[in-house]
């Protein structure tokens, strides 16, 4: 690979300029951000969209991704991409949200189906059908009755469970059934926010978990809150950044970027364990959030023993995953 492929405007390391604008947008640096934003623009563009999505469910308190998606779509439907400024109102807008890690802790704790679970708790006759069968050899209807019932119990473990079980086979199914949760529920603003998270999915290529994470702890909260008068819904920001007075720029690269995903902070013998304290230490501005201190010794241990296993059920054939991705979800379960 050519050192073109991997340097930025101004010929800095793009995977630490990657790492920039995440850490910066975290900590409200906003200078910072600004910069990495710029270095990313020319070559970068779309791989910048998807790294502001991913703040957006990642370290955000507020339901904030559908405002991003609003702002991505602007920026590539305009016929000039000289223009920035619907990125520098995406960066603006991330910098003053407020933070938290609630959805990144989810992803990386409870949206999991390593093994297989018992759901006879919400679901207690289950049944196997091979036409429609999970990864753990579940049936997807089974699962999907399970997802329901354990949001309205804030069972977070076992609707990370159901809803990743579901996930690995059925995606769409996936996100139709958080969709038709979050109707149940009768918050317009919820609704559109996982639909917009749904389309970050798919725009990011669905190569992270993050946006079903981010909407199971909104559909959490609302049912345990029982209304969703605690987000905010209009976003402040700075509307008057011009990015193009970074383009002839050069900052020194912060230390808090080197951590254990870069290069560097690999040499500097960081850990994950040392990246989850400075992180959450760093978010600014801070609300507080459900699993602020909560242990993160089972991620650790998914590190060390796999997020995964072998021992999947075998896929339904491909029509019937067709029927079932294309089909909703039984409404009786919604009912």
């Amino acid at each position: 690979m050519g050192k073109e492929t991997v340097k930025t405007r101004n010929w800095y390391n793009m995977f630490e300029i990657s790492s920039l604008i995440q850490k910066a947008l975290r900590r409200r640096d906003a200078e910072m951000a600004y910069f990495a934003a710029n270095e990313l623009i020319p070559h970068y563009r779309n791989y910048l969209w998807k790294r502001l999505l991913t703040v957006s469910a990642e370290d955000c308190y507020d339901m904030v991704t559908g405002r991003i998606m609003e702002l991505h779509n602007l920026d590539v439907s305009q016929p000039d991409q000289a223009n920035r400024k619907h990125i520098a109102v995406a960066v603006s807008t991330l910098l003053n949200v407020r933070k938290n890690r609630d959805g990144d802790y989810f992803a990386c704790n409870l949206f999991n189906s390593r093994d297989k679970a018992d759901i006879s708790k919400y679901v207690p006759n289950p049944v196997f059908d091979i036409t429609c069968s999970t990864k753990n050899g579940h049936c997807l209807y089974d699962l999907a009755e399970c997802f329901d019932k354990s949001i309205d119990a804030l069972d977070d473990v076992m609707s990370g469970y159901a809803a990743n079980e579901i996930r690995v086979y059925y995606p769409n199914f996936c996100w139709n059934m958080i969709i038709r949760k979050a109707q149940s529920l009768g918050y317009d603003k919820v609704v559109y926010e996982m639909k917009a998270l749904k389309a970050a999915d798919e725009q990011t290529k669905r190569t992270s978990i993050i946006f079903y994470s981010k909407a199971l702890t909104i559909l959490l909260k609302v049912v345990k809150y029982g209304n969703a008068d605690f987000y905010n819904h209009d976003f402040a920001y700075n509307d008057t950044i011009d990015l193009k007075s970074y383009d002839n720029k050069r900052f020194a690269i912060p230390e808090y970027v080197y951590d254990c995903h870069t290069y560097k902070g690999k040499t500097m013998k960081k850990t994950k364990e040392m990246f989850v304290v400075e992180e959450q230490t760093a978010l600014t501005p801070h609300k507080q959030g459900e699993y602020d201190n909560c242990s993160w010794e089972h991620y650790f241990w998914l590190c060390k023993n796999g997020f995964w296993t072998e021992e999947y059920t075998p896929h339904p054939e491909k029509e019937r995953i067709a029927e079932l991705e294309k089909g909703n979800v039984q409404l009786n379960l919604f009912g």
